[in-house]
């Protein structure tokens, strides 16, 4: 019709080096690319309004920008600082509902992803085990946990979920227990595979605890310390528990401890 008139801006590494965003300065329109998508297909509502997006969206959207640009917050924010200096009506990304109404949002969601921001105060508890005695010690921090006044527990097995399910939790919230076995002298293949795919996508700026088990030779517990602490703000709330083969009544107290910084953490 001719009464559109386009703006190219490029937006390199979200998440493709060529990313260019396009803006229509008549409609005030922004089509944003790989920015503001999420995994998941339409059922035929196409505007996010349409939706229950908290309930049926959120984690997607979530997990999509975590894993897929989340190691490239620094250019997403160069993004949204572009973006801010925009009159936009609507939001057309290549995935995903549509955004025409509360954009406000979305775009303060991206903000603390690309921030590596806590999204929400709670703890993330994540274990490895071969035989079961890691998972209990996790059940029992769990249970310490709550009885210190934490509500938002959240406890997954590396093993049974996926990673980018754990990577997308681990950006969401503020503290973070990482519980492994001791596997050939090394940390055990699903927690190893977490973690350094935490590191990967520049994770940064939460509080952490680690408990390490084995029959001999434990080391899982130094070297995720290791990675972890090699990554920015990363904070280490207590020392690293070791126990060999189950947990005894003797690691209780230290246990106990790890609760307490946990509460700490997040309750403040």
């Amino acid at each position: 019709s001719g009464t559109h008139t386009f703006t190219f801006v490029m937006a390199p590494m979200v998440h493709w080096p060529e990313v260019m965003v396009t803006y229509d300065t008549d409609e005030k329109i922004l089509y944003s690319a790989d920015a503001f998508g999420t995994f998941g297909a339409l059922s035929g509502n196409l505007f996010a309004d349409e939706v229950n997006f908290d309930r049926d969206w959120l984690d997607d959207a979530r997990r999509y920008y975590t894993n897929i640009v989340g190691k490239y917050g620094a250019q997403t924010m160069a993004l949204l600082k572009k973006a801010s200096g925009l009159e936009i009506n609507m939001i057309c990304p290549l995935h995903g509902p549509i955004w025409r109404e509360n954009l406000g949002y979305f775009i303060g969601k991206h903000q603390l992803w690309a921030g590596y921001t806590p999204e929400e105060k709670g703890v993330v508890i994540i274990y490895s085990t071969i035989y079961g005695d890691t998972e209990n010690a996790a059940m029992v921090l769990g249970s310490m946990i709550a009885e210190k006044g934490v509500k938002d527990i959240h406890m997954y097995d590396a093993s049974a979920t996926h990673t980018s399910y754990l990577l997308s939790e681990c950006f969401r919230y503020s503290t973070v227990v990482f519980l492994s076995p001791t596997y050939n002298a090394e940390i055990f293949p699903a927690m190893q595979h977490l973690v350094v795919d935490l590191k990967e996508h520049a994770w940064q700026n939460r509080d952490v605890a680690v408990v390490e088990s084995g029959s001999w030779a434990l080391s899982s517990g130094k070297k995720i310390s290791e990675i972890l602490e090699s990554l920015k703000n990363i904070r280490m709330i207590a020392p690293v528990l070791s126990f060999k083969s189950s947990l005894k009544d003797a690691e209780l107290p230290a246990l106990s401890e790890i609760a307490e910084a946990v509460a700490k953490s997040v309750n403040g």
